[in-house]
């Protein structure tokens, strides 16, 4: 049977802000848990925004790469390669997924966000490479 972990188990796990529930989350990622990578966006969220939990990114980052080498997840290069872009910028980290995806192959990634595709850019070593808005 599949086993499916939500963001509150993660964040009980990494926080331990909850002795019990820190305990059984826990319990569940050492059993074998995968998580969704659309989980680790809203993870992120809640344990960086300052009302509520407030923590700095690069803890953040450090401890949800950590968490990732403890479950499954699809595309977890990915994930990490955008967890580091993530702690090197100020950028979303849904943006930071957005060119870890960019270039980790050849792919052309579209916005209208210029801080996006400025660091996309200065990541991109393909001649071939196209970024921005098509006519």
């Amino acid at each position: 049977m599949r086993r499916i972990a939500d963001t509150n188990i993660l964040v009980r796990y990494l926080t331990r802000d909850d002795e019990k529930a820190a305990d059984k989350a826990a319990e569940i990622i050492r059993g074998g848990v995968e998580i969704l990578p659309e989980t680790v966006p809203e993870l992120i969220y809640v344990l960086t925004s300052r009302s509520l939990y407030g923590m700095p990114r690069t803890v953040v980052a450090e401890s949800v790469e950590a968490l990732l080498d403890e479950v499954t997840v699809h595309r977890k290069d990915v994930i990490k390669h955008a967890l580091k872009i993530y702690q090197d910028t100020r950028l979303d980290f849904v943006d930071c997924l957005l060119i870890a995806e960019g270039t980790a192959s050849d792919t052309e990634v579209y916005s209208f966000d210029q801080k996006l595709l400025n660091e996309l850019k200065r990541r991109t070593f393909f001649d071939s490479f196209e970024v921005g808005i098509k006519s």
